[in-house]
């Protein structure tokens, strides 16, 4: 069989022998301009984004001089400065040289936010109350950008799923889910105002302070019963209850005490003002030593362990002054009363009670306050507070520098009734004196105790 020839036309034949010219010169110059020696750029594009505060990209682009297997790195100058933490566009030109020729790339290198932020969330379980209150959140939020965002995320229940969102200012958004727990099993949190044990004398007004309530899905209603007749001697209990949506209940008691007061026969009741100081240990062990309570008048100074170590030990620490700093407290009530309950929050902290037994520094009879002290006096006892003054002075805070000069003013002025004495546990010689005066109180008949709101009132009278 014989094989037929394929007959182009002649005008077929040229275009057929111009496009093989055409592809064979297209790889000619391929191949030349690979074995010819060219810039070769690497790293570059015309706009590059970098992220706010991270200078560590490598952004500046690479430039070679060769052919592609052997290609000579030419060095760059960079113009042109990027603040990292600053969002904004910046203009950056490269610059390179070869053979006397100088070469130009521009760069627009935008610095943005892009980073959403983190969420971390500690909680081991997630409770949600039955109305969709989230009882709480052991949460923490962070971003790169913002200075502050810890309370800015949302949250949303669905389908038993805790959605937490945070968006930050340049509208990056985290979300995270996790599983939760419908149900409240946590009855109300009921706090008694003042003291849960209150003394009230006999025939004197008695003020009910009240009770606050807290719960973690609603706001229940304190219901209070209970009265007190300050006239009729006797224990008087006071009950507050609260019950949630969930019907959790729960109560606390205060119990009032309306008592006599006290007469105060031969009674010595050591207090001591300005502590604790470095000696109220050496003081403290010499009262545990007789079994002697005494009254610490205690100011925003020394060690927590000392004044809780007080109250353990069955002493009663009491309030004289937070600063006790006289032209600040003494400049209007205003002044007192937020340094006085200053020192109350401390003692309260540290012991777990309110104290309501005070001295105002100097007594009710200084001669340095610029406000009335009659009408200080006053108040402090409208709102709840028994002051007391002393009519036996140990001289500690004056002319008297030594331990027999204290233990003689304290026991040759003894009362034949009440006698409060004023001593101060920062000075040394007045505690070395504390030994002598309860081994005289002791030998002589006397009683040593610690004030509460019954001792004998010892008032010195204001001056104004």
């Amino acid at each position: 069989m014989l094989k037929r020839r394929l007959k182009l036309k002649p005008k077929v034949k040229i275009i057929l022998l111009l496009f093989l010219l055409g592809i064979v010169i297209v790889i000619d110059t391929m191949c030349l301009k690979q074995l010819t020696p060219h810039f070769i750029v690497s790293n570059y594009t015309e706009n590059y984004t970098l992220n706010y505060g991270n200078k560590n990209i490598s952004y500046i682009p690479k430039v070679c001089y060769g052919i592609k297997s052997d290609c000579k790195e030419v060095e760059i100058s960079t113009s042109g400065e990027i603040d990292y933490n600053k969002l904004g566009e910046y203009n950056v030109e490269y610059t390179y040289k070869y053979e006397n020729k100088t070469y130009t790339l521009n760069q627009l290198i935008e610095v943005k936010d892009t980073e959403a932020p983190t969420i971390e969330l500690n909680d081991e379980e997630i409770k949600v109350c039955p109305n969709g209150k989230i009882q709480k959140l052991d949460i923490k939020i962070t971003d790169n950008y913002d200075n502050n965002i810890q309370d800015k995320y949302e949250t949303e229940i669905i389908d038993n799923k805790l959605h937490i969102r945070v968006t930050d200012s340049n509208n990056n958004t985290a979300e995270k889910i996790y599983d939760a727990i419908i149900k409240d099993d946590e009855a109300p949190n009921i706090k008694i105002n003042g003291s849960k044990n209150k003394t009230v004398i006999i025939g004197t007004k008695y003020t009910e302070e009240g009770a606050t309530v807290t719960d973690n899905c609603s706001t229940p209603e304190i219901i209070t019963s209970g009265s007190v007749d300050t006239n009729t001697l006797g224990t008087y209990s006071i009950k507050y209850s609260a019950t949630d949506e969930s019907n959790n209940s729960s109560t606390e008691e205060r119990k009032v005490y309306v008592k006599n007061r006290e007469a105060g026969s031969r009674v010595i009741y050591l207090t001591f003002d300005d502590g604790p100081g470095a000696y109220t240990k050496q003081l403290l062990d010499v009262l545990k030593k007789y079994n002697v309570k005494v009254t610490f008048f205690v100011t925003g100074k020394g060690d927590d362990s000392i004044i809780k170590r007080e109250y353990d030990e069955g002493h009663t620490v009491a309030l004289h002054t937070n600063t006790h700093n006289y032209n600040y407290i003494y400049a209007s009530q205003n002044n007192y009363f937020e340094d006085l309950y200053a020192i109350r929050n401390r003692v309260k902290r540290i012991t777990g009670i309110e104290s309501n037994i005070i001295r105002f520094p100097g007594g009710t009879s200084n001669t340095v306050s610029k406000i009335s002290m009659k009408e200080l006096a006053k108040e402090v006892t409208n709102r709840g507070f028994y002051y007391f003054d002393w009519n036996v002075s140990s001289g500690d805070a004056g002319g008297t520098t030594t331990s027999d000069g204290v233990y003689n003013n304290v026991v040759n002025n003894l009362k034949p009734g009440a006698s409060v004495v004023l001593q101060h546990d920062i000075k040394k010689f007045s505690v070395d004196a504390v030994e002598r005066i309860i081994q005289y109180g002791l030998e002589n008949g006397y009683t040593f105790k610690a004030l509460d709101e019954t001792s004998p009132v010892v008032h010195h009278g204001a001056n104004k």
